[in-house]
């Protein structure tokens, strides 16, 4: 088994404090954290520093094109048409902290007047505004800083949080009953033995037992029957016997006039496994909560254009032959045929290919594609969005939630051998109250109610919990965020990792193989380069801006007019001179030059540049650590096997492990092939929808979209691929924690059952043996897990 240890970085991010790759060449761990610094200095926004602290979480980086909004509008012609002011619930996934909340609120304030309200534990935004407030502005302005936001889901709020939210008011409840009745507790044990006070105390102390029991007892039973529903015994089963059969000993002393001696400590663990269960269940709910709430394929809409009017549906209504109007960035939803004259669209989200391909009037449109450019398009559909491929990959592909059924480490029987010791136990020890009384059945009832009492598991009932809750939340400080606790379990068996490659391996962006061309040229000659890609959303043209921004500080001009030209490039007239910049034969190139994008002055080439896919920070790095930890990698993408063995190159994957031209059924085939199992999957987009069901394990590094984030084990926000070895490394960890705790429990009880059988065990003692073998696995947790702001690794 590996050993996790702690390593200190030395260079953080300047906006979150994460570290910062080593092939980056400034203060920041990614571009979306650069944008972000950037945006907050120029928008007079630095307070959101102090507020938020020394720690942040690494924000998204922005995709490729602007998120298509459609839900919003709406929205804003709803306000805009309304004399009364307006109140619309919104969701705003990403906010952590107070910083968070008062950013939110200063965007609101600068934007006009009206109220507005956070609540960034719901991640819920609730404005009253009136008909002349930006709405969309706004929007965008949250969008800018890393957020992300949607339409607010009717029904109040999601099942995580209401669970959360009822753990937590039964957790106080039986807090508060607990605290009574250990006090009466002790006053009877320590010489209150008769008199009326005593008969009070005595009520009173089995009245909180009984209304613990009620409050407490409801959640475990549940657990247990669905346990013994599917044949399986987890820690609910013998939680529910050791209350059930202790509470039947203590009611029956009780009715028969004796001390019901174990009532306060029965009451005192009802709250303790209700508070360990809420803290398993807290965390997981503000993980699920990071991303905006899947809306279901039922939710997405479309314009459809009647009489010359685009109105917007829902994608379940559209029929064959209804004429679409598809926006920048919008997924085209169902097969469709292209009316206007020509248009770009990226594939990437449905095979997986990172170029763009430009179709002309006529051309067969794929379900999932999404417009590159910014003009919309008309498409006529051709088939039943019931019928598309979005529909068959997303319906159903989502993976069944067995949080709770089994603990990382821990034998999926140990339930069962736990409830025959507890049985024996109780057993044993009635028959020594009985050998030891000549018969009595009263010290037999006695005794065996003293080991179900002991012998309840109080160690995984707390102190588990609190280590998935450390973990979870040392992990949500690095920007991984774990949706399902039993991918800790699950993790420990992998041995195959498939990657996918655009959008997982890679940024999904491209970037130019060789920025020395740019350098070459004078600042007047790269600022009209800069007035031309700066104004196209084409992948090609985005490589060239980020790579004049970032290095060269380029900035917008308004007196330049750029004419875009789909599948042929751009140009424009700035200062006197003819510049055009996009294909070789449409930049002037001499025939036969190769080169992706050329730029031109005047008819005269100035740069040829060749772009190329860009690799996820520390890929290599991360790869080779992940191989050197005897894990198998594969890649496996849509894209065309050239790219894909070109990409593989000098990254560690061996022969035959690098598959290309997959299609979902191919990708979902390769999973099972390796022993679905043993797999981890990583991928981003539609196509992976199968094979990231099919995995033990999933995760992906998008967050635009909450198909593919809402149906994985885990997703993160991180600029490069350590998550991986962060998830692996943290259910090594946490499974030695777990199994160091189950010695302890064994131990204690083996000691208390011991006590038991020998008539040693007394009420009194029973009420400290209990919480001080809680104390000392909760103390063994948090110091074996802890560790601080320092990074999980090997």
């Amino acid at each position: 088994m590996t050993s996790t240890t702690f390593e200190h970085v030395d260079t953080l991010c300047a906006h979150c404090g994460q570290p910062v790759p080593s092939d980056r060449d400034d203060v920041y761990c990614c571009r979306g954290c650069r944008s972000v610094a950037s945006l907050l200095s120029t928008s007079g926004l630095q307070r959101f520093y102090q507020l938020r602290g020394d720690r942040g979480v690494p924000v998204p980086e922005a995709p490729s094109v602007e998120n298509e909004r459609l839900w919003l509008t709406p929205l804003a012609d709803a306000a805009a048409a309304s004399d009364a002011p307006t109140r619309l619930e919104l969701e705003v996934s990403g906010m952590h902290c107070s910083a968070c909340v008062w950013l939110v609120e200063e965007l609101f304030e600068r934007r006009g007047t009206g109220a507005v309200c956070v609540n960034p534990a719901l991640g819920r935004v609730s404005v009253t505004i009136d008909r002349a407030f930006p709405l969309a502005d706004w929007v965008a302005d949250i969008e800018s800083f890393g957020y992300r936001v949607g339409p607010a889901r009717e029904g109040g709020l999601d099942a995580d949080t209401e669970e959360a939210d009822g753990l937590l008011v039964r957790t106080g409840i039986t807090m508060v009953l607990a605290g009574n009745g250990m006090m009466l507790a002790a006053a009877m044990h320590f010489g209150l033995a008769e008199g009326n006070v005593h008969a009070v105390a005595r009520h009173v102390s089995f009245a909180c037992a009984v209304l613990a029991l009620m409050i407490g007892g409801p959640v475990f039973a549940r657990g247990a029957f669905e346990g013994l529903r599917r044949r399986t015994l987890h820690l609910d089963v013998p939680i529910v016997l050791g209350l059930g059969l202790a509470f039947v000993g203590s009611t029956w002393a009780y009715l028969a006039g004796r001390p019901a001696n174990y009532v306060d400590t029965l009451t005192v663990f009802v709250a303790l496994m209700l508070l360990g269960r809420w803290l398993k269940t807290r965390v997981l709910a503000r993980n699920r909560r990071e991303l905006l709430r899947d809306p279901g394929l039922e939710h997405l809409v479309s314009r459809r254009v009647t009489d010359g009017v685009p109105t917007l549906v829902p994608c379940v209504d559209l029929r064959p032959d209804d004429v679409l109007l598809v926006g920048t960035a919008e997924v085209v939803p169902m097969r469709a045929v292209l009316l206007d004259e020509q248009a770009s669209f990226s594939f990437d989200w449905i095979d997986g290919e990172s170029a763009p391909r430009r179709l002309v009037r006529g051309d067969e449109v794929p379900s999932g594609a999404v417009l590159v450019g910014r003009e919309a398009v008309r498409l006529r559909a051709t088939e039943r969005f019931a019928s598309s491929q979005v529909w068959s990959l997303v319906r159903g592909s989502g993976k069944a939630d067995d949080d709770g059924r089994k603990l990382a480490g821990i034998p999926a029987n140990f339930g069962g051998y736990y409830v025959a010791f507890v049985l024996v136990a109780a057993a044993v020890s009635f028959a020594s109250g009985q050998l030891r009384a000549g018969g009595s059945l009263e010290l037999g009832l006695e005794l065996a109610t003293a080991a179900l009492v002991v012998t309840c598991p109080c160690a995984f009932g707390i102190a588990v919990p609190l280590a998935y809750e450390v973990v979870q939340a040392s992990l949500r400080k690095l920007g991984v965020f774990v949706r399902r606790t039993a991918l800790f379990d699950r993790a420990l068996a992998v041995r195959e990792l498939v990657f996918d490659k655009t959008g997982t391996l890679t940024t999904g962006r491209l970037r130019l193989a060789d920025e020395a061309t740019l350098a070459a040229l004078d600042a007047a000659d790269r600022d009209r380069l800069y007035q031309l890609v700066a104004r196209s959303t084409h992948p090609k043209s985005r490589a060239v801006e980020s790579a004049l921004s970032e290095r060269y500080g380029a900035r917008l001009r308004e007196d330049v007019e750029v004419r875009e030209l789909p599948g042929r490039g751009l140009e424009a007239e700035i200062d006197g001179h003819a510049v055009r910049v996009g294909s070789p034969g449409f930049a002037g190139a001499p025939a036969g030059t190769t080169a992706d994008v050329v730029f031109s002055v005047d008819g005269v080439v100035l740069a040829a540049l060749d772009t190329v896919e860009e690799l996820r920070a520390e890929t290599r790095r991360e790869l080779a650590r992940l191989a050197r930890m005897g894990l198998t990698l594969h890649i496996a993408s849509g894209d065309r096997q050239a790219r894909c063995d070109a990409l593989a190159a000098g990254l560690g994957f061996e022969d035959g492990h690098v598959h290309g031209d997959l299609s979902p059924d191919d990708k979902q085939a390769l999973v099972e092939s390796l022993g679905a199992d043993r797999v981890m999957m990583l991928g981003d987009g539609l196509n992976d929808a199968h094979a990231l069901a099919t995995a033990a394990c999933s995760g992906t590094p998008t967050v635009d979209r909450p198909f593919t984030a809402s149906r994985c084990d885990f997703h993160f926000v991180t600029p490069g691929l350590e998550p991986v070895t962060q998830i692996l490394h943290a259910s090594r960890r946490l499974s030695q924690v777990v199994r160091t705790n189950l010695v302890l429990a064994v131990v204690y009880n083996l000691v208390a059952v011991a006590l038991c059988i020998a008539g040693i065990m007394k009420p009194w003692l029973a009420a400290l043996f209990m919480p001080a073998s809680s104390l000392a696995t909760l103390t063994y947790t948090v110091l074996a897990l802890r560790g601080g702001d320092r990074r999980w690794t090997s």
